[in-house]
């Protein structure tokens, strides 16, 4: 789903790039996606709408743009967990996932703000848009993560892999709403009691049984 300006708006100052940036921000921080105005944001940024259109298409380009940066971001967070796939099981580095990502809203409230706007509509056309569009390089993260943890004994291996990790994208997606829907709006710590109840339910479903026997003696 990435969705890039176009050549134009890398050619402005950065100060002014900034200034169009944090206009964008604000309005979609603060309005879903079909109460954002155009209007407000060239106002905010001090242009005019028709320089806006030089640098992008139309609003579904701008809240790509500003979902994209969000993705950028959080991957920040997520990487160094990612570049030691090894130093944690599988069922763990799920949960170090998970906790790198309550550091990320804890830093970036107004990216924040913009997925709890999203989260507010699951059923908009929109939501199933960005976030099921983006399952795709979930999967793949997950089928590898799945591959590692089968090498290390973690996992059975009679499992359909590419099924197991699309369920377990599928899941990430539905906890997030359950959670928003039945315990808080908030994104805090308390997830960690739903997310504890799912690890636990993956690994009696797909993890090693001679490890889970251990763990119960």
């Amino acid at each position: 789903m990435r969705s890039l300006p176009k050549d134009t708006f890398y050619n402005l100052s950065e100060e002014k790039r900034n200034k169009i940036i944090d206009s964008i921000i604000s309005e979609f921080e603060n309005n879903s996606y079909e109460n954002a105005s155009i209007n407000r944001i060239v106002s905010n940024a001090g242009i005019s709408k028709g320089s806006l259109y030089q640098y992008f298409n139309d609003k579904k380009d701008l809240y790509r743009y500003v979902i994209n940066l969000i993705i950028e971001e959080k991957m920040k967070y997520i990487a160094p967990v990612m570049e030691n796939p090894d130093k944690h099981d599988f069922f763990t580095l799920i949960r170090d996932m998970y906790k790198s990502g309550l550091e990320f809203a804890k830093d970036n409230p107004r990216y924040l703000n913009i997925g709890n706007v999203l989260l507010s509509d699951v059923n908009s056309p929109l939501y199933q848009e960005i976030v099921k569009g983006n399952i795709g390089k979930s999967n793949e993260i997950f089928e590898y993560l799945i591959q590692q943890g089968i090498n290390r004994g973690e996992i059975r291996e009679n499992i359909n892999i590419k099924l197991i990790a699309h369920l377990i994208s599928d899941m990430n997606v539905s906890i997030v709403e359950y959670y928003r829907k039945n315990v808080s709006k908030d994104w805090d710590e308390g997830i960690f009691i739903i997310l504890d109840e799912l690890l636990d339910f993956l690994k009696r479903g797909i993890g090693n049984s001679i490890d889970i026997e251990k763990e119960n003696t």
